[in-house]
Formats: structure tokens, sequence, C-alpha cells
């Protein structure tokens, strides 16, 4: 009896220590389950920036032409040979400088001519003016006739006329003879010489003798669609545009709109936006392209890294957000960029997290953690 109890306990021993046995096995199953359900791959990481509301001024960037405030074709007003020039080329000219002589001998030898007219001519009236003195007193005493009185008024007024065209005529001879001076019309700086010594010109001469541009102050065209004449409308009068002459920022130049066209290119749908600009140090030369920087009305939006923004097939732009852990697309509308930033006005609100880096790992399933996304302008 003794012997069979003895071994009934150690069977009793035994099927313990199996069952512990087993439940530790066991146990070791359920925590490598755990372990491979929550594998490295299943768990991402993204960086991920908060959203605010602000006021945005976004800016359109047009390709502009500069011109001259001011421009003159110099042309002769009377034909002749040039025989001095009497500027360098480059030079800054004031209004009224000497530009060409032309030889002006002829032109004297007519002015002399006219002289001896009009000295003719008043001598004559002299003549006349005496006669008609002497018989206006001689016809109140009847000792002369009505009808030689009449013929001597008629000659004084004759010669009178006489004298008066002979002055005119030498007043232009004289301004012939002036006009052999060629003076600049405008102020401003005088390009390449087109006509030399020795040159044959003529006031119908189809090319210039030269050109004057006044550059000090400058005008740029810049072309804008009819979709941005609602924008340009909005902004207030005379307001400011950068001018980009190169790619160095350090060269922008300040200008203001003059207006914008009243009408409309009929082949390409543009208009004209005039701009005027400071230019002292002759930075922008005519002809010149630039790029210009014309502001837009101020608009509510929220800036969001260009790398956050994907396309759906069809085109579409969206961006990745993170609620409750969970990852959920969210079409956006797209104003503009800024400074490397996407300007949204729509498909946002305020404090959402969108997800900048890490979207390419982003699939069904998986655990996602965030941190603060950090541009390189803010990594040490």
């Amino acid at each position: 009896m003794k012997q069979i109890m003895g071994q009934s306990k150690k069977t009793a021993l035994m099927n313990v220590a199996i069952l512990l046995g087993g439940a530790i096995l066991l146990s070791g199953c359920v925590d490598n389950q755990v372990d491979e359900e929550l594998t490295p791959a299943d768990i991402i990481h993204v960086a991920t920036v908060n959203t605010t509301i602000a006021a945005v001024q976004l800016v359109d960037t047009l390709q502009g032409r500069v011109k001259p405030l001011r421009s003159a074709n110099i042309h002769p007003q009377i034909s002749g040979i040039i025989t001095q020039r009497l500027f360098k080329q480059g030079d800054t000219l004031q209004k009224g400088d000497s530009l060409f002589q032309i030889d002006p001998q002829s032109f004297a030898i007519d002015v002399e001519v006219k002289q001896a007219a009009l000295l003719k001519s008043q001598a004559d009236l002299g003549l006349r003016q005496s006669n008609l003195d002497r018989l206006s007193k001689l016809v109140k005493t009847n000792a002369t006739s009505k009808e030689a009185f009449d013929i001597a008024q008629f000659n004084q007024k004759m010669a009178a006329a006489d004298v008066n065209q002979n002055r005119a005529e030498l007043h232009r001879s004289q301004l012939q003879l002036n006009y052999t001076t060629v003076t600049a019309p405008i102020s401003g700086t005088i390009g390449e010489v087109i006509s030399t010594e020795g040159v044959l010109v003529s006031p119908t001469d189809n090319k210039p003798m030269a050109v004057i541009q006044q550059i000090d102050s400058v005008y740029i065209d810049v072309r804008q669609t009819v979709a941005g004449l609602r924008k340009l409308r909005q902004l207030p009068k005379n307001v400011s545009v950068s001018i980009q002459p190169s790619d160095s920022r350090d060269d922008d130049i300040t200008g203001h709109i003059l207006f914008s066209g009243i009408s409309v290119d009929e082949n390409t749908g543009d208009f004209i936006v005039r701009i005027e600009a400071e230019n002292p140090n002759q930075r922008l030369l005519p002809g010149m392209f630039v790029r210009v920087l014309i502001p837009q009305p101020l608009i509510n939006a929220v800036e969001i890294p260009q790398q956050s923004v994907h396309r759906s097939g069809s085109g579409e732009p969206y961006v990745n957000v993170l609620v409750e852990g969970k990852a959920k697309q969210r079409q956006v509308t797209i104003a503009g960029i800024k400074q490397g930033q996407y300007i949204v006005t729509a498909g946002l609100d305020p404090q959402e997290t969108v997800i900048v880096s890490g979207n390419e790992k982003l699939r069904p399933g998986v655990v996602i953690k965030s941190s603060t996304w950090l541009s390189q302008s803010d990594t040490p």
C-alpha cells in the first residue's frame, strides 16, 4: 500500500512539472508572436509640420523689357555737308549742347542777301512814305488830284509789305544759319555716330545722325495675361515692384507701376504693364530683359514645405495628414510658391499635422512615429 501511494505522488509531481513546462513553452510562443507583430519594419518614422493660417503675399515673376524715359533721333533741319562732330560717343549731354556742325557758308551768304533786300525795301518805303506825306498835305488844298494821292497811298502800302516780307525772309535765313549747328533736343546719353564728317545730310533722310536716350530713369514694359488684370486692379496706386537685372538679389532695383494697358494684344491676349524705375548708375539699359516681381493682393493661406505635396494620377495635389495616429490623404488647392513653401488656400485647417518626409513608407497597418520636421535653414 505504501509503495502504491509513493508511486501516485511521483506521478502527480511529474504531471505538474509537465504542465508548468508546457505553460512556459506556451508563454515563450506568445512572446515570440508579439515580437513578430511589432518588427522594426512595421514601425515607420515621419517628419511633420503643424499648419497655421496667416496673411501671405505672393508675387508674379514676369519678364520685362527696359525702355528709355525719353529717346530722340537726331535729324538735321537743313540739307548740307557735315564738317565737324562736336561730341564723343557715350557722352552724357544737356539739352541744347552742340552735336554736329553743317557747312554754314552758303547759309551765311543767304543771310547777307536777305539783309541787303531788307535794307533796299526799307529805303523804298521811306521814299514812298515821304511822297505820301507830301501829297496828303496838297490834297487838302486841292493842289494835287485825288487820284495821285491814292496812287501814292497804294505805293506806300506795297513798300511796307515788301519790308515785312524781306524781314521774314531774313529771319528764315537766320534760322537756317542757326540750324547749321545741330543741338541736342533732350538731355541724355548719346550713342554711336551714324553720320560722320563729309556726309551730305537732309531732313528727309530715313536714318538719324545719332540717337540720344534719357536713362537716368527708365520704363520697364511687362506683358501680363488678362487673368492677372483683376489682381492688378486690387493693388494700391503706385505700388512698388522689385526689378532683377541679374541672378544676384543684391542688384534688385525698386520701381513702381505707372499704369496697366487699356487694350489687349489681339495675337497674344496680353496687355502691357508699364513700370518706372530710377536708374542713376545705369544698371538698366534700353533693350535689356529683366525679371519683374509684381506683388499680389494679400490672401489667408497655409504655408507648407514643397516636399509634402504629391500629385494624384490625374495631377491633383494632395498631402498626407496624421489623424489619430493614422495617415489620411487630403486634396489641397495651391495658389503659388513663396521661398520654397507651397501656399495652400483650401484643403487644410489650422493645427493639422502634415507629413513632410517619410511619405514613401506609408502603408496600411504600420505604426507611425512622428517628429518635428526641420528645414535646412533650421538645421545647425
